[in-house]
């Protein structure tokens, strides 16, 4: 595998073009090269002199001013304690998840949210049982839930025949709880957004479900007891309010 072959399967999903003021024409266009065909979403300065970074999606890597050195790692900030990597990560995640249509997921609301997770779930999953289990907490607790189907089997699994079942229900939230609670869920098809999901899922980096993503981009990879996951998502909302 050649080095920009690595770089190329590194790097990941979306195309931008924000350049920040003060970068040298030289990372800039070293930058446009990393990938064939392919836009950074930014490029702009860290807070050590001569390293700018530059992102792709989710994926964050770091070049120096003479346009010829790149550094892939995790940027930390020892005395504020922050990976400033994993800040520019979750703003990927965000604008991820920020892009799919709302009417296409399975959303479970209390009447007055202060916040909301996003959940990559599967309704063959323990663990996304085991946190569904716990909706009504959740949503006591003023978080709405918004699920997102992602069959880890594939798009030719009855898991997915499951989920689009339960999407294209007259009433997906009480077909994704029987679903979950091992009840039959009668046969449907229809236009979903799943398909979407899982390309959304390649994005925000999941591996297993429930994958959730909190408000900031921030992602909780398994299953949360909802006492502890409802502070978690209230501090996410603050921070980007």
């Amino acid at each position: 595998m050649t080095f920009r072959t690595f770089i190329f399967l590194m790097l990941s999903l979306f195309v931008g073009g924000v350049v920040a003021d003060g970068v040298p024409q030289v990372v800039q266009d070293k930058a446009a090269e990393l990938i064939p065909d392919r836009s950074p979403d930014s490029v702009s300065p860290t807070p050590v002199a001569g390293l700018y970074e530059v992102t792709f999606g989710t994926q964050v890597v770091y070049l120096f001013e003479d346009g010829q050195h790149l550094l892939s790692g995790d940027l930390i900030d020892l005395d504020a304690g922050a990976n400033l990597t994993e800040d520019a990560r979750k703003s990927g995640r965000k604008a991820v998840i920020d892009g799919l249509d709302k009417a296409g997921m399975v959303i479970f609301a209390p009447p007055n949210p202060v916040s909301s997770i996003t959940v990559f779930t599967d309704t063959e999953c323990g663990y996304c049982v085991r946190l569904h289990d716990e909706i009504d907490q959740l949503m006591a607790g003023g978080v709405e839930v918004r699920y997102l189907g992602y069959p880890r089997a594939g798009l030719q699994s009855t898991s997915f025949n499951t989920l689009v079942s339960v999407w294209c229900s007259d009433n997906p939230q009480q077909a994704m709880t029987d679903a979950k609670s091992g009840r039959s869920v009668e046969p449907r098809t229809c236009q979903t957004d799943i398909a979407q999901h899982m390309e959304a899922a390649e994005g925000v980096g999941v591996r297993g479900t429930p994958t959730i993503v909190l408000e900031d981009g921030k992602t909780i990879p398994g299953y949360v007891p909802a006492g502890d996951l409802i502070p978690m998502a209230l501090t996410a909302t603050s921070a980007i309010n």
